[in-house]
């Protein structure tokens, strides 16, 4: 294996990428009252590293995408050693996984499995719309985030009403934001044969659709923080969400599907925007305060 097919590989575990799924998994941890130490850098190693990184270069791998996708502009040949690659990316972090807790292993192997489900041939939920989205709400938003509460509260009982409504409230986000990262590639995918959700909706009703999602995943935000940080903080999450939606309705009303490349740019730039916002306020409370 030359230097070139190693760096090809690296390339698409998109490391900077599963950075931004960072804060759903730190809300979990924020949620169940943790305080970073050894076992939290050994979880977040697991999922962000290896799960997330191994499952993306996976899905790469049956993919084989020629123009953008998320976090890469232009992707690099997926060759055959990326599937042995990825796995094994996945099979050590479940290692890493089991050093951290029972609850958190399970977690991780369940969103191993719906991962798998989601891109191998043999079911293929990416290609069908509803389990598409629902795959990555349950993978990316709920069980994201309780992957978190487990490292801090490896039990579940403590769940309380306002815990689920936060966890609820990233789902929402996660699930909102999902369809419009497909959206400068609904060509693309119909030519494979994936009836992705923003293929099967088309963009004006995927537009509709993330709008709603993100309005009642704000709106459910906005509350559980208030009641956890009181009034100004719940103001000022408020306002970046709303700011985002602004931006998500100027798109929407300007959308032009054949800037490819511009749109693609875009969803990354708010995906990034999102993201870190949120990550910054959730490392202010978790690491400073």
């Amino acid at each position: 294996m030359n230097t070139q097919t190693v760096t090809n590989c690296l390339i698409h575990l998109r490391l900077h990428y599963q950075l931004l799924l960072a804060p759903i998994f730190l809300w979990g941890y924020f949620l169940a009252g943790g305080y970073p130490d050894s076992r939290f850098w050994l979880a977040f190693v697991a999922f962000h590293l290896f799960l997330y990184g191994g499952l993306t270069a996976y899905n790469s791998y049956y993919d084989r995408d020629e123009g953008p996708v998320g976090g890469l502009e232009k992707p690099p040949p997926a060759t055959a050693i990326l599937l042995p690659f990825s796995l094994t990316m996945q099979l050590i972090g479940a290692a890493v996984a089991a050093l951290v807790n029972r609850p958190f292993l399970l977690i991780y192997l369940v969103i191993f499995g719906l991962a798998t489900a989601y891109s191998h041939p043999a079911l293929r939920l990416k290609g069908r719309p509803l389990w598409g989205l629902l795959v990555v709400g349950l993978g990316q938003g709920i069980l994201a985030a309780l992957g978190g509460w487990a490292v801090a509260e490896p039990t579940f009982s403590a769940l309380e009403l306002r815990a689920w409504l936060g966890i609820v409230a990233v789902t929402l986000v996660t699930v909102g934001f999902y369809p419009i990262t497909q959206i400068y590639q609904i060509e693309e995918d119909l030519a494979r044969g994936d009836l992705t959700f923003a293929a099967w909706a088309g963009p004006t009703r995927t537009f509709i659709f993330a709008v709603t999602m993100q309005a009642l995943a704000a709106f459910l935000l906005v509350a559980v923080i208030d009641s956890l940080l009181g009034l100004w903080q719940a103001v000022v999450v408020g306002l970046f969400y709303s700011a985002l939606l602004a931006a998500t309705i100027h798109w929407a009303l300007h959308y032009e599907s054949t800037q490819v490349i511009a749109n693609f740019r875009r969803v990354m730039r708010m995906n990034q925007i999102t993201s870190l916002g949120f990550l910054g306020f959730l490392v202010l409370h978790l690491f400073i305060s």
